[in-house]
């Protein structure tokens, strides 16, 4: 019998992001199911509170010190820089990993899960998009510390 990693780890997730901001911290994001409906009304609050803050201060440091992955091995010019602008105006930094680039692990027969652990020794917080459907749920199953969106 088969079966499906990304339903497995999913299915104890459904609605685990609530209305407490504790819900959130340190949560990996896969799938919009984890999402509460009093956790979508939270993210709409932050979110206008966030174009606010970028509309009259242009940002602040509340991320300072911390440091984003954004590893792609599909490319995603609005998503890559949406994720970028967002930590650097937050005063956090970012790291990008171009899965198809020669200097990628993937070139060197790294697997996808094996590279997420290795950027976690270094990072606060990945942004992976793979062109594979369930590439995440995998990196997810196979066991992560930091989250993963």
């Amino acid at each position: 019998m088969t079966t499906d990693k990304k339903t497995d780890i999913l299915t104890p997730m459904v609605d685990t992001l609530t209305s407490d901001p504790a819900s959130w911290e340190g949560s990996s994001l896969l799938s919009v199911t984890q999402i509460s409906p009093s956790g979508l009304a939270l993210l709409l609050q932050t979110t206008a509170a966030m174009k606010t803050l970028v509309r009259q201060k242009g940002g602040d440091n509340r991320l300072a010190h911390r440091i984003l992955a954004t590893v792609f091995y599909e490319a995603s010019t609005r998503t890559s820089s949406s994720f970028q602008a967002a930590m650097q105006r937050l005063g956090g930094t970012i790291i990008h990993i171009d899965g198809k680039g020669n200097n990628s692990a993937n070139a060197k027969g790294e697997s996808l899960s094996d590279t997420i652990r290795c950027l976690e020794c270094y990072v606060d917080l990945t942004v992976l998009r793979h062109p594979t459907t369930g590439s995440v749920a995998n990196v997810m199953a196979g066991g992560t510390s930091k989250p993963v969106l």
